[in-house]
């Protein structure tokens, strides 16, 4: 029961949000996103990380619904794991430099020109963490929904609601996630400004699945931005500051810097490339990432 829990709850969450959308001009997207990254993550040794998600979304008028099939590749000294994306340092504090096989993680859960967001954890195994780790695999698929509660009117900003579930498809034994599902809600308000600028603030909270005898902390996370749309549209630039609650108590909380660019192509192709540096021992030292997606 316990392993087919999160396939329910992934279908609950399909059929609860898909009846809310107006069915009067939908349309699908489906693209991919690879990013790499790179982090000592307040070790001695570093962690780089090839995530590569492929994403099929569903659009609707009042908002749209998403399935999220990730493939993960960690190399390094195996004091850091990924879920859904982004590496967190495993080490806790006064380990004296060895992993105890207590990780954290977040995970990306973004638009194309917004930045990704929403937490989890993860805990390898500890035949894992012990010298240089190469691992590949399946990540964990997330389904993810968000409601459009109103859009922007003379003062009143965008306002959406969204909630997703991980269900635990990437391998604990191999340190590519907790074998755990996670679940969380959210909030995004964007606002347009005098000149085209356009001011967004999001953020939510997820409750981390805990694996026996591990301790974690249920995460909490924001990202305040600005973008600005150029060439009628056809192209933005935008920029964040994100910080998200580290999972382990006593790791120092993540803290980014994330500039992105977006075009939007011929025959509904989008196109986005964006660079993250890192501004805490929490977060990678630096990442970039290309995406490409189309909608039909």
């Amino acid at each position: 029961m316990l392993k087919t829990a999160p396939y329910v709850l992934a279908a609950i969450l399909t059929l609860a949000v898909t009846p809310a959308f107006g069915q009067t001009s939908d349309e699908w997207q489906v693209g991919t996103a690879p990013s790499f990254s790179s982090g000592k993550y307040g070790t001695d040794t570093r962690t780089e990380v090839l995530h590569t998600p492929i994403t099929a979304r569903r659009l609707f008028d009042d908002g749209d619904i998403t399935l999220v099939f990730p493939f993960t590749c960690i190399w390094g000294g195996g004091g850091v794991t990924v879920v859904n994306g982004t590496p967190v340092r495993t080490e806790r504090i006064g380990s004296s430099g060895s992993t105890s096989g207590t990780t954290t993680t977040r995970t990306g859960t973004g638009d194309s020109t917004v930045r990704a967001t929403s937490d989890v954890a993860a805990t390898p195994d500890a035949s894992a963490v012990a010298g240089t780790v190469s691992t590949c695999g399946l990540g964990d698929i997330v389904v993810r929904g968000r409601y459009y509660l109103l859009d922007e009117h003379r003062w009143m900003p965008t306002i959406a609601v969204r909630a997703h579930v991980k269900t635990p498809t990437a391998s604990a034994e191999r340190g590519l996630g907790t074998g755990r599902p996670d679940e969380g809600v959210g909030l995004e308000i964007s606002r347009t400004l005098a000149g085209g600028f356009m001011a967004i603030v999001d953020g939510g909270y997820t409750v981390i699945g805990k694996p026996v005898g591990v301790e974690y902390d249920n995460n909490w996370w924001y990202d305040v931005g600005v973008g600005q749309n150029l060439a009628n549209g056809a192209v933005n630039l935008s920029a964040f500051f994100s910080e998200y609650r580290a999972i382990v108590p006593g790791l120092a909380n993540a803290r980014d810097i994330l500039v992105a660019l977006s075009v939007k192509g011929a025959s509904g192709w989008r196109i986005q490339v964006s660079g993250q540096r890192g501004l805490s021992d929490g977060a990678p030292d630096h990442g970039v990432t290309f995406s490409a997606g189309r909608r039909f």
